[in-house]
């Protein structure tokens, strides 16, 4: 190979490198004045590790708990695209999101300043479902069996079995008084006074925790008495007494009423009418009579199936739900609704629409994630030591060049020259695969420059 072509090699790569090394424009979401907005902005391609720049350190692994996965690989496939868009729509600088072996996922964030908001986005499901409230009293009618299965019995909980105080029946009495019947959708009065006096005076281990809400399916309970009805709602025996074609699903939110705090617990039909699967957008806002809100937008097709299925459910109640968490209280249908909607969020603030938001429009989970490991990473070096590094850095590459070229002359030229293609091609090398740099790392780098130095 002649010398010209040699020449042209090197210099060719060189040029290729220093374009692998050129600050690009993106752009990405950033924080402005506490609202993240989309900008352009320039990044070097090589990324400062969270030991440079402190920030979050997350393994996630599928949650086998709520059910077993068949492919485990394509699941985690799957999951790796929506935990990245979830990730890149968040708006943090340069994030490491990448497959561990067969069944993790690697996510780092630098410079990530909220861990627990970050640690929720990225985990959290996502899957939306709209279910109509339970119209035929199905829970009502179960009440017998529940009451005479779980008499006596102890689920961990003191108190468990043992006849109700009289205080309690006299609070749920309260409750029913509390509670105003100024609600959209009029139920038949004779079937809500024989539930309400069925619910208020139950004297059985399940009945006597849950009174009578405002609207079909819908039933309080004392917030004290929450953590007991969960463990009774997840026994197996429970779950086959509890109608069929039905679920029970959580609020997510409390409400106080008198002197007491009560969480809203409904009877949804098991089928939802839509899921979130036909969303196109989803963004926050705000509402002078809601608050803050998410509004969202389905496609062409889920369009047209909520719209026939909500002209089928008018002066019903729809309750929205995420996660298997009712949001906010079920809105009447007051007539066929179309591509569009809203969430409440229930007195929450703007950051959590905004998260919200980004959920919706990342999709939903395949499969539920669980953290197998959370590190919060402080800057091992702060800026004010990187940029002594730097600058300490500089002189010692400046006096070894200064002795090559002073001893060897034409041949420490050459030599340095070398060098600093070396230098130029693993730096390009290392942008182009996308590597971190970190403290270990650039420990090494420089122990290498060092050995070539010595060759």
């Amino acid at each position: 190979m002649s010398l010209k072509v040699r020449l042209l090699i090197i210099f060719g790569l060189a040029a290729a490198s220093l374009w692998a090394l050129f600050p690009r424009t993106v752009v990405e979401r950033v924080k402005r004045n506490g609202e993240f907005v989309y900008d352009t902005v320039k990044r070097v391609p090589l990324k400062k590790g969270l030991d440079l720049q402190g920030g979050m350190h997350l393994s996630l692994e599928i949650d086998e708990s709520k059910g077993s996965v068949g492919n485990k690989t394509e699941a985690i496939e799957r999951a790796l695209k929506v935990v990245r868009t979830r990730i890149d729509e968040f708006g943090v600088a340069e994030p490491l999101v990448q497959k561990a072996g067969n069944d993790r996922i690697i996510v780092e964030l630098p410079g990530i300043d909220d861990p627990r908001r970050a640690q929720d986005v990225v985990q959290k499901s996502a899957f939306l479902e709209f279910q109509i409230t339970d119209e035929t009293q199905a829970l009502e009618k179960a009440l017998p069996r529940l009451d005479a299965l779980l008499k006596g019995r102890d689920v961990g909980a003191a108190g468990v079995g043992a006849e109700p105080k009289k205080d309690s029946i006299a609070g749920a009495a309260g409750l029913q008084s509390l509670l105003t019947a100024d609600t959209s959708k009029k139920a038949d009065s004779a079937k809500t006074d024989t539930a309400a006096a069925l619910l208020t005076g139950g004297a059985g281990a399940f009945s006597r925790l849950i009174q009578q809400g405002q609207m079909p399916g819908e039933y309080y309970v004392a917030q004290k008495d929450v953590d007991l009805l969960t463990r009774y709602l997840a026994l197996p025996e429970v779950v086959n007494v509890l109608p069929p074609g039905k679920v029970v699903r959580w609020s997510g939110d409390t409400v106080s009423l008198g002197n007491s705090i009560y969480r809203a617990i409904y009877v949804l039909d098991a089928k939802p009418i839509i899921t979130g699967e036909f969303l196109t957008d989803a963004k926050p806002n705000n509402s002078p009579q809601d608050g803050n809100i998410v509004q969202f937008t389905f496609n062409n097709v889920g369009a047209r199936r909520f719209r026939n299925e909500t002209s089928r459910h008018v002066q019903d109640y729809m309750a929205i739900v995420l996660d298997q968490r009712v949001m906010g209280r079920p809105p009447v249908i007051q007539s066929a609704i179309g591509s569009s909607g809203q969430i409440t969020m229930g007195g929450k603030d703007l950051q959590a629409a905004q998260d919200l938001a980004l959920v919706l429009r990342a999709g939903s989970l395949p499969v539920p994630l669980k953290v197998a490991e959370v590190r919060q990473i402080g800057a091992s070096l702060g800026q004010d030591s990187i940029q002594k590094g730097i600058t300490a850095g500089l002189i010692a590459i400046a006096l070894v060049v200064f002795i090559m070229i002073g001893y060897y002359r034409f041949a420490g030229v050459l030599a340095v020259a070398g060098l600093a293609l070396y230098i130029l091609y693993t730096l390009a090398a290392l942008a182009g695969f996308g590597a971190v740099l970190t403290l270990p790392g650039l420990a090494g780098f420089i122990l290498s420059i060092g050995i070539a130095v010595d060759a």
